[in-house]
């Protein structure tokens, strides 16, 4: 049950990813209205799913908030990246953004730094270095600098997401978690979507037409896989789950990224991604 949970869990997961960037490559347009309606379906399957009430203490506003900062920020810079760069390197630098969490629990919360944890930041060092393959005379398949800037931004707001999420997590007793997430997703929804009709406005329609049904794919694969995460640790230890969803879904990115996108990696980026599997199983063993 727990290696189908993990398997499923990590699917979904990807799938999400794979409905963003299909829809980029389909259309591309009102990119701002169209993370707005992913974070409106992600925001109902939390409501749909709570069975403990809707219960709102006045100390998780401010949580929510940072958190819905950080999500709308990171989502619609996630698209971007998504638009103009590689589906494996994007998957990967995303996933860098558990360091955020890691280097939180160190620092504030005191939990101890083990050998694992030294390997894996080792590791991602390696992996940082060996995926910046130069560019070939001739190869339109850059790195470029634009793709950088967002990618590194949206994992910086994914880490600093998680962040605030185990503060809250913290702070509540692990109580109110939905509530949590409905205020972060619809104050996400409500910014994005309040920018996308000032600035793509005239591209509310197309959006409404031709990316709903992405964009509800995107949220529900969303809300379905923080679903079975948490019903997986109740089946697995954290620290045996965790390293075992981070490989498999590096790994299935890369694999999809080639089968589905045709990318094409020079054999330096392939080693990086290699490594930054590894590191990642590393940093989340405990």
């Amino acid at each position: 049950m727990a290696v189908l949970l993990i398997l499923v869990s990590t699917l979904t997961h990807l799938a999400e990813s794979l409905f963003i960037k299909r829809y980029n490559t389909k259309h591309a347009r009102g990119g701002f209205l169209f993370t707005a309606f992913v974070s409106f379906f992600s925001m109902l399957v939390f409501l749909v799913t709570d069975k403990n009430g809707f219960f709102l203490p006045s100390g998780i506003w401010l949580y929510a908030i940072a958190a819905g900062i950080l999500y709308c920020s990171a989502s619609f810079l996630t698209y971007v990246a998504l638009q103009i760069g590689s589906y494996a390197m994007s998957m990967l630098i995303l996933s860098y953004s558990i360091v955020l969490s890691i280097g939180y629990g160190l620092i504030f919360l005191g939990e101890p730094i083990s050998v694992f944890t030294c390997l894996g930041f080792g590791m991602m060092l390696l992996s940082i270095y060996f995926v910046r393959a130069p560019k070939k005379e001739g190869d339109d398949k850059k790195i470029s600098f634009k793709w950088v800037v967002c990618i590194a931004i949206a994992a910086l707001g994914s880490g600093l997401f998680g962040v605030v999420q185990r503060m809250q997590q913290l702070a509540f007793n692990n109580a109110c978690t939905n509530e949590f997430m409905v205020i972060a997703l619809a104050f996400s929804f409500c910014v994005l979507f309040a920018i996308g009709m000032k600035k793509d406005g005239a591209d509310l329609k197309y959006v409404l037409r031709h990316g709903v049904p992405w964009t509800a794919a995107a949220g529900v694969s969303n809300g379905l896989t923080n679903a079975m995460v948490v019903f997986l640790y109740t089946l697995m230890p954290i620290s045996l789950s965790s390293p075992i969803r981070v490989g498999v879904k590096i790994i299935f990115s890369f694999a999809l990224s080639v089968l589905i996108f045709r990318e094409k990696f020079e054999k330096r980026q392939v080693v990086g991604v290699l490594c930054g599997t590894v590191a990642l199983v590393l940093l989340n063993i405990k």
